[in-house]
């Protein structure tokens, strides 16, 4: 992660939400959603997902994914261990693997120093998990700027999800959902994912 990404993740944390402007062509066959601060830089946190996602030697997701992909980002911004959970369905065969990897943070940024890649299936099998999965949304909600009245806090832990298909390639996330799932159907639908996956896939 480059210095100055490290210090825009950090001010992030310190500040919350601010309200997003998407940036991509809505004219195109093909759209991109990537949220954006009120100065109209790339999200923070998808940001550092795309920086981890060089490390951990993972594939671009923004010109697509055939037939889908989702990814599930554990951003914590104390912790050394994180998480990222990638869901995959390709040519009708779902599949799944839960990245477990450590951090080193410094003043020129983070590091990953050791990950461990675990192939997991659901409990209920493919056929429930996924219909779950997409009857919550997970691939059409806001990101948590564009829902009025929700806001970031300073410790916590953000979720940010990657969404990949032929046709579009989209990013959001969450503050500390579980917060907030009395007040926003979409953070309740959120905590729900996450408890589905958690469950499912012994995350």
């Amino acid at each position: 992660m480059s210095q100055a990404n490290f210090i825009l993740f950090t001010i992030a944390i310190l500040v919350g939400g601010c309200k997003s402007h998407h940036q991509g062509d809505s004219t195109s066959s093909f759209k991109t959603e990537i949220p954006a601060s009120v100065f109209g830089h790339a999200d923070i946190f998808y940001l550092l997902a795309k920086d981890r996602q060089k490390e951990l030697g993972l594939d671009r997701l923004e010109n697509g994914f055939h037939d889908l992909q989702v990814r599930v980002w554990y951003n914590s911004p104390v912790a050394k261990e994180q998480k990222l959970v990638v869901i995959t369905n390709k040519d009708t065969n779902w599949t799944a693997a839960v990245y477990d990897f450590q951090v080193n943070r410094d003043d020129k940024g983070e590091t990953i120093l050791s990950k461990k890649i675990r192939q997991v299936s659901p409990k209920s099998g493919w056929p429930t998990f996924s219909k779950k999965l997409l009857d919550l949304r997970i691939l059409t909600l806001l990101n948590q700027d564009d829902v009025e009245g929700y806001s970031a806090g300073r410790d916590g832990t953000t979720y940010s999800i990657e969404v990949a298909t032929k046709n579009q390639y989209r990013f959001y996330s969450y503050w500390e959902p579980q917060g907030y799932q009395d007040k926003f159907w979409q953070a309740k639908n959120m905590t729900e994912i996450l408890k589905l996956i958690e469950t499912e896939l012994v995350v």
